[in-house]
């Protein structure tokens, strides 16, 4: 038998909202929006939003996780959407981290990753520690 990943799928109760709020707070293209069904291209990978009159039981949904180029904007215009962020912004040694949720309660992490010269820094800590 073949199996081929198709894409992840989301049940929300309003298609065209949140398809318009992944567009324009994150920039993705959307390739195909009805009241029904709607799929968002997110580099190779098809979101696909289904609707759902009943809230969907949440506690198990996919969390989705996206780089950013500037997490404090990026938060800013999804809550502008009706997103909340959900405890801070933490800063691990390798970028600035959030958890944001979204208004259909989806939640989305977020990373803001440090550029390739912090990167090479960490890197080359971590080896003289384990030398």
């Amino acid at each position: 038998m073949s199996v081929q990943f198709k894409h992840i799928m989301l049940m929300v109760e309003d298609v065209l909202s949140t398809a318009n709020f992944y567009h324009q707070g994150l920039g993705l293209p959307i390739k195909v929006a009805t009241t029904s069904w709607a799929e968002l291209e997110a580099s190779g990978t098809t979101i696909a939003l289904h609707s759902s009159s009943e809230r969907p039981f949440l506690t198990s949904s996919p969390v989705l996780s996206f780089h950013v180029a500037d997490i404090y904007t990026t938060i800013e215009d999804l809550e502008a959407m009706g997103a909340k962020l959900e405890g801070q912004v933490r800063q691990p040694a390798f970028g600035k981290v959030a958890s944001v949720r979204t208004p259909d309660g989806h939640l989305l992490s977020l990373l803001q990753p440090v550029d390739d010269e912090q990167l090479r820094e960490l890197l080359r800590k971590d080896q003289n520690l384990h030398n």
